[in-house]
């Protein structure tokens, strides 16, 4: 069964997560190919709304492309967010669905009261998040953690439900764990039984299987890939194709020099060669990791490209 976030019909389950430093518009655009039931940006600063930041606005970018498309906000007030949430909605960008991160677990945003931060006074996210759905023209969505320091879920579920969000995605750890240890998948196995608005899970989602156990262990809506499908982008498809029932794409070394070029263009027309290169120089091994024999070595040369010619000429080389 396909996901619904209030009245936006999506086809599908598996979601294109936001992440800081990835999902930009040329990822979005290039991911968008293998069938995600929506993509989100990386995490937008209301005050760099407010304030004008050139580099905030950039992240806004879109052709419509990569829609369905949700854009996320962050914010440590609600007065700053509710203003963001204003300017946003006179740029004139089209969108689908307002996310709002109380996810994040990075020490610069929660010291401002970001992210994560959110979820320790339930009292202050119900007043929080009822006024921003009020002020959003768009559905809301909420990214979430089990907890901060320790696991309270459940009862946020309920708090984001009352104050009127349409969907939920949680990250299956806490604040305390960043991104260490696994997930904790059966913390969630209540949270179909507490809220009747559909909600998906994140967390260490690497393969077709990954995400098949942790929506069996959830009974969630959606399942969230992130990292996982960062150079593997055939993961969105197959985890489509798994829950379909049909056979699953294998890939090559050659298709995946085929999509890291697609990508690097992509890129290169949204940041221009000097910033794409630098970006590349983490993404670009990543595409290769399926291939162990020739990783190690192919990463070692990858990381020391110092232009786009560079890249090709390296990746040649283990084409042979």
């Amino acid at each position: 069964m396909d996901l619904t976030i209030k009245d936006l019909k999506l086809k599908g389950k598996v979601i294109l997560a936001p992440m800081a430093g990835i999902t930009s518009f040329s990822y979005r655009k290039f991911m968008n190919k293998f069938n995600p039931a929506i993509t989100y940006t990386e995490m937008i600063s209301d005050c760099g709304l407010i304030y004008g930041n050139k580099k905030t606005f950039e992240m806004l970018k879109t052709d419509g492309s990569d829609r369905p498309l949700g854009v996320q906000l962050f914010g440590g007030k609600k007065e700053t967010l509710l203003k963001a949430i204003e300017i946003l909605e006179n740029t004139g960008i089209n969108y689908d669905v307002l996310d709002i991160n109380l996810a994040c677990p990075v020490n610069k945003v929660v010291k401002s009261n970001g992210g994560s931060t959110w979820l320790k006074d339930q009292d202050a996210l119900l007043d929080l998040m009822t006024a921003i759905v009020k002020k959003s023209s768009k559905p809301v969505s909420a990214k979430i953690r089990l907890g901060y320091n320790e696991i309270n879920v459940n009862e946020t579920v309920q708090t984001l439900e009352k104050a009127g969000v349409s969907f939920i995605m949680i990250h299956a750890r806490t604040r305390k764990d960043l991104y260490h240890g696994k997930p904790r998948f059966e913390e969630l196995s209540k949270v179909r039984d507490l809220i009747k608005i559909p909600f998906g899970v994140s967390g260490d989602i690497y393969t077709p299987v990954d995400a098949i156990n942790a929506l069996k262990i959830t009974r969630a809506d959606a399942i969230l890939v992130a990292r996982g499908g960062v150079g593997n982008p055939l993961l969105i498809t197959n985890i489509n194709r798994l829950l379909n029932n049909e056979p699953l794409e294998e890939t090559t070394f050659e298709k995946q020099v085929n999509y890291f070029n697609e990508y690097k263009s992509l890129l290169v027309l949204e940041k221009g060669e000097a910033i794409a290169t630098s970006i590349l120089k983490g993404i670009a091994p990543k595409f290769f990791l399926m291939f162990k024999d020739k990783y190690k070595e192919l990463r070692k040369s990858l990381v020391f490209a110092t232009n786009l010619n560079e890249f090709d000429e390296i990746i040649a080389k283990f084409s042979k």
